[in-house]
């Protein structure tokens, strides 16, 4: 996790920085992705359907950040399957590091010069709509401005998907069920995260211009500040 307000706009100018197939910059301020992932184990002795998920096998849910290089910035495990994502992070501590890291840094002022943002995430539906968690347009809201909005963010959220596919790959045993003992099963899983995360290297940050002013929140509700960002996105 970004402990000053350098790196933190270090993250987030790298994701800005992404390019389309055309070699446009993609322009999405957040400094980092947030997704759920189950790891398949044996079924845990004396655990009944506890570890029975609603993808129909057993396992033990995830939580992960990742940055715009696939770095896994955070990794919380569940002891059950059936934790979904969005009880994972109400019972855990993201949303109050998350909270810390808007006190730190503050609204900051976007590149047009009119749009204020806080330090956020993208994550997908699973999720509550906050202010340091912005998320797709849901089905029945989907206007044609949405439906660009959800387009030009899930290029991007999908890197988070492309993330779990490199962990799978790269360590074959996340392929198959996990037969260890529950704990060491949840060990070996943040272990080969912080091992994929050494092969990565170390964290390369930009040269950006962290002095900029904070600013107070202008929104009266995470919808107003998520239309504020599609607003920035859109009219480019």
């Amino acid at each position: 996790m970004p402990e000053t307000r350098y790196e933190l706009e270090s993250l987030e100018q790298k994701f800005y920085n992404l390019t389309d197939m055309n070699g446009a910059q993609r322009r999405i301020p957040c400094f980092a992705l947030l997704d759920g992932k189950h790891f398949a184990v044996e079924h845990p002795p004396h655990s009944g359907s506890l570890n029975a998920n609603y993808k129909g096998f057993f396992s033990f849910n995830s939580l992960m950040l990742c940055d715009s290089d696939l770095r896994v910035m955070y990794c919380q495990i569940s002891e059950l399957g059936v934790n979904s994502d969005a009880q994972l992070f109400r019972d855990g501590p993201l949303q109050s590091i998350l909270d810390d890291l808007v006190r730190m840094a503050g609204f900051r002022m976007l590149p047009d010069h009119r749009t204020l943002m806080p330090p956020f995430l993208l994550a997908d539906n699973g999720f509550a709509l906050t202010h340091s968690t912005m998320q797709p347009y849901r089905q029945n809201s989907l206007t044609l401005e949405n439906y660009e909005f959800n387009k030009m963010i899930s290029a991007v959220r999908v890197r988070v998907e492309n993330l779990f596919g490199v962990l799978t790959s790269k360590f074959r045993i996340l392929r198959r069920d996990m037969n260890l003992d529950p704990s060491t099963s949840r060990a070996l899983v943040v272990a080969l995260c912080v091992i994929h995360n050494i092969q990565l290297g170390p964290l390369q940050l930009l040269d950006v211009d962290s002095t900029a002013p904070m600013m107070a929140n202008p929104y009266d509700s995470p919808e107003d500040q998520r239309t504020a960002l599609k607003r920035f996105l859109l009219d480019q």
